[in-house]
């Protein structure tokens, strides 16, 4: 099974897209790359162990248990 994985500064996350559209891939890239000068998100970014990639949202889930919801339509 081939995983996809986001580079985003020094670290690779993998990704499980769920909408299994490319479109879903390209809109979150994207908001990836307006997330990069936001610094409270490069501080959650450091702790992020897997991304799950729905249709309209992507969820950041930490390895404490917790989640981060991001709004990518």
């Amino acid at each position: 099974m081939v995983h996809e994985v986001i580079l985003f500064g020094k670290r690779a996350v993998p990704i499980q897209n769920r909408a299994k559209k490319g479109n879903t891939r390209n809109r979150f890239n994207n908001a990836m790359k307006n997330m990069a000068d936001d610094l409270e998100f490069r501080r959650r970014w450091k702790n992020v162990s897997y991304i799950e990639l729905w249709t309209d949202a992507a969820i950041f889930k930490f390895a404490d248990g917790s989640k981060w919801y991001m709004n990518i339509s």
